[in-house]
């Protein structure tokens, strides 16, 4: 098993967020903790997601994704989500996320990429499990951001709140 690493690069009023192995609920709880705070900072006016080296991504970490999405877009900001692999690209257009970002598919980066990830300020994420709350959360936004989630994870939902107690 591959190491998960959530490797920050941060530019002028960018900043990219470059995901190594798998992404998924057990490896995302700092991952989501950055993508809150980034979220309600107004001086970062993009966010790029870079999936480049990324295996694998489930439903807890692009309803993390999700949620910074609404955040940015609440401020007249911008998320892009880039060199997804063919697997990831469909789960991201599935689940309707494509409204909500900026989805550049194939190899293609978005400008100023290459800047960034050489120039830019660097450091990582930590890859530790996320707690029920943000797992349920996570969920819950992937539902609201579009209808047609609501039947794929509702199970999910309901089982969370009543067994779990949250």
């Amino acid at each position: 098993m591959s190491t998960t690493q959530y490797l920050v690069a941060s530019l002028g009023d960018s900043v990219i967020v470059s995901i190594h192995g798998r992404a998924v609920y057990t490896t995302c709880r700092e991952f989501g903790e950055f993508l809150e705070k980034i979220g309600k900072t107004e001086s970062v006016k993009r966010l790029i997601i870079d999936m480049k080296d990324c295996d694998g991504v489930d439903s807890t970490v692009l309803g993390l994704i999700a949620g910074v999405c609404c955040d940015f877009k609440a401020r007249g900001a911008e998320v892009v989500l880039q060199r997804c692999n063919e697997r990831i690209g469909e789960v991201v257009n599935n689940l309707g996320l494509c409204a909500l970002l900026s989805y550049i598919p194939g190899d293609a980066v978005a400008a100023g990429t290459e800047q960034i990830l050489s120039d830019g300020e660097a450091s990582e994420q930590g890859a530790s499990p996320a707690t029920n709350h943000t797992i349920l959360q996570a969920h819950e936004t992937l539902m609201e951001a579009n209808p047609e989630n609501v039947a794929r994870f509702k199970q999910v939902v309901d089982f969370m709140r009543a067994d779990l107690g949250i």
